[in-house]
């Protein structure tokens, strides 16, 4: 087990205990093992939560304590670039939660300790200067973090979609894969064979999501058209 999870657990036993930003493998741990939690539910599509672990029968108020930033540039942003600025600016991953990238404004979800120190100095993101503000929620409109695409492979090897999609060589691919930075579904996977499946979730670092979708049908050489979504 891991050994964070593993204090989160015991800390709970005895009094509330507020968790870091969990990714989702983090969260499906969790509630294996204990069924006294409670997740935040920031907008319903809320990615990476947090989450309340608590005494056996006590009630409590869930009190989160997520900011929401809201973050405005001349150009769109990636949202690996959102993220990366935000590191850049020296704080951990576990006190950032999801990235929103729209056509106006985007949105970073933040522990609130964090969020002033954001606001003063996430001053330029990518090629951009950026405006950045504390707001109360995310603005009605789309939340849907990724794009869809159509690409053609040759089969569904993990390393031949990750070449499509990010469009690298397939040996880069393969690097990245062996380097461990590519997770499928929450799980760091080495293994550039791995032969994915609908509904897969890749996580490339430095490169963001991609959700694998249906395969649309076949081109007249036998390769895969393949339905995919990507972060933005």
């Amino acid at each position: 087990m891991d050994l964070k999870i593993e204090h989160l657990l015991k800390n709970g036993e005895r009094s509330p205990v507020l968790s870091w930003f969990l990714a989702p493998d983090e969260q499906k741990f969790l509630s294996s093992k204990t069924k006294n939690v409670i997740f935040s539910e920031t907008y319903p599509e809320e990615e990476r939560r947090r989450a309340i672990v608590h005494p056996p029968g006590e009630e409590i108020e869930p009190d989160f304590r997520i900011a929401i930033l809201e973050i405005t540039a001349p150009g769109p942003l990636r949202h690996a670039d959102i993220l990366g600025a935000a590191i850049a600016c020296g704080v951990s991953r576990e006190v950032l939660g999801d990235i929103i990238c729209g056509e106006e404004k985007n949105y970073l979800l933040c522990a609130e300790e964090i969020a002033r120190f954001l606001v003063d100095n996430l001053i330029r993101i990518g090629k951009y200067h950026v405006n950045v503000r504390q707001v109360e929620s995310i603005e009605a409109g789309p939340t849907d973090n990724y794009r869809s695409a159509l690409i053609i492979v040759p089969g569904l090897r993990l390393d031949a979609v990750l070449a499509k999609c990010l469009n690298l060589a397939r040996s880069k691919a393969q690097e990245l894969v062996r380097a461990g930075a590519v997770k499928v579904n929450g799980q760091v996977n080495l293994n550039r064979d791995l032969v994915l499946r609908t509904g897969d979730m890749l996580s490339v670092r430095r490169f963001g999501r991609i959700i694998v979708g249906e395969v649309a049908g076949k081109t007249k050489k036998d390769n895969l058209i393949l339905n995919i979504k990507r972060t933005r």
